[in-house]
């Protein structure tokens, strides 16, 4: 359905017909959900409703967080977030939180990640992922840096969430962790990695050129940073098992999308999605966005449909807010895969 100019929210929680070929399951991405935390939370929470009421149906198994949780690290905005998220757990769907900068300092500071405390670890638990199965974590009870194996039909996939602007400690770690399920393929959860025009974060090449670079925040003061290039580098090229990276963070432009060739020969797939922009503040957003989407992101969703042949995943763009799908060839595609 192309109907891109309504902005009404569905009465309720639609009911969205599954129509990917038989056997497919979904893996759904949560992009930046800050804005919903900070001001329109009934978004988050139909997110987090649509998803469950639809487990069987599209037989989810897995929701990956790409970060930005909430807009400023303090309990109320966490609250909203551990609220929507723990309909997830109620349903038995696992998922995975990776820190965004906005996930992380002090809240009352001018620039967000100023330092790593954050309160995701006072609201999320070790035993929010441990009960869906085998998981690990970089830093025991904290999920900043955690790894979980999801079953799909086919084979297993392992799932690793890194820290905003991972330290290299993480990467290793990270690595090593690969190295121990050769048997899966891997998909990579992070912040900020690929930008805008679909290449990576690079600050050895671009500088602050590009906007919002991990390595421009006070994080970077206290240690070692990396950026989407050091990550490529240093993690996603050397393992002949790793398939996608996901990515948010950049706030206007919506979507990325970059395919290189990993160590193996195989496809890797690289894809940011980020829905934040808000129409009452254009410039803000970066002035290019079209359209502009109400209620700090209009709840779109993106629904990676693994087909049973294992030769190809669609990317599609679905909101349950509006109860509308974005059909534009960088939000409904289809990826081919190494069988």
């Amino acid at each position: 359905m192309r109907n891109n100019d309504r902005h009404t929210p569905a009465r309720n929680t639609p009911a969205t017909l599954f129509d990917a070929p038989s056997g497919s399951w979904t893996l759904v991405v949560l992009p930046d959900t800050q804005f919903y935390a900070d001001s329109y939370p009934e978004v988050f929470f139909r997110q987090t409703e649509w998803i469950a009421a639809h487990k069987e149906s599209h037989d989810i198994r897995f929701v990956a967080h790409e970060g930005d949780v909430v807009h400023r690290n303090c309990d109320d905005q966490w609250e909203i977030a551990q609220q929507a998220m723990r309909l997830l757990k109620q349903a038995n769907i696992p998922f995975a939180i990776c820190s965004g900068n906005h996930d992380i300092g002090d809240p009352k500071a001018k620039s967000s990640a100023c330092n790593r405390v954050t309160l995701l670890n006072d609201y999320f638990r070790a035993d929010d992922y441990s009960r869906n199965g085998a998981c690990g974590f970089f830093e025991p009870g904290k999920l900043e840096n955690s790894w979980q194996i999801v079953l799909s039909p086919t084979m297993p996939y392992l799932i690793i969430a890194l820290e905003f602007g991972p330290r290299d400690a993480v990467l290793e770690w990270a690595g090593r962790i690969v190295s121990q399920h050769t048997d899966a393929r891997v998909i990579v959860l992070t912040h900020a990695y690929l930008y805008s025009d679909s290449t990576r974060y690079n600050w050895s090449l671009h500088g602050k050129k590009q906007k919002w670079s991990p390595k421009q925040y006070g994080i970077s003061d206290a240690g070692h940073v990396n950026d989407g290039e050091d990550i490529w580098r240093k993690l996603i090229v050397n393992h002949p098992n790793m398939e996608f990276v996901l990515s948010g963070h950049v706030g206007f432009s919506g979507t990325g999308l970059l395919s290189s060739i990993g160590c193996g020969a195989q496809a890797v797939h690289q894809i940011m999605a980020n829905y934040q922009c808000n129409p009452a503040n254009p410039v803000a957003a970066g002035g290019n966005v079209r359209p502009y989407w109400p209620y700090g992101g209009a709840g779109w969703l993106r629904l990676m449909q693994f087909f049973p042949d294992d030769h190809a995943v669609r990317i599609r763009t679905y909101s349950p807010w509006l109860d509308l799908w974005l059909e534009q060839p960088d939000q409904e595609f289809i990826l081919q895969r190494q069988p």
